[in-house]
């Protein structure tokens, strides 16, 4: 018996379910290998937060670019879908989403 496993779309995408995954944690839900909904994913959350502290201390993500990576990914939507968003926001998401993406790649979390 294989296991298929529902590849990620974008950057965006897993930054929105890691997101969830670590709320759904913190709430004290079970987060089973590849996440805490129907899907099973290539990666899990801790993959994740190792790719996010490697960019950081690399400086290509800042605390500024985590802080509204996080606000926004909390919110559930990118910051320019919102009129309530900065551009600064919108800037830090971009910038910080890019370097994301290329390391997911480099990892072949996404293709």
């Amino acid at each position: 018996m294989s296991i298929e496993y529902k590849d990620f779309e974008n950057a965006e995408e897993i930054w929105f379910w890691f997101c969830n995954s670590v709320t759904a944690r913190i709430g004290g839900i079970r987060v089973r290998f590849g996440g805490y909904n129907k899907y099973i994913r290539k990666c899990e959350i801790s993959d994740i937060s190792r790719i996010i502290k490697e960019l950081n201390m690399r400086g290509l993500i800042t605390n500024r670019h985590l802080r509204v990576m996080s606000r926004w990914g909390m919110i559930g939507t990118p910051p320019y879908y919102d009129c309530r968003a900065k551009r600064s926001e919108i800037r830090l998401w971009e910038e910080g989403v890019l370097a994301f993406d290329k390391s997911l790649k480099q990892k072949g979390i996404l293709q």
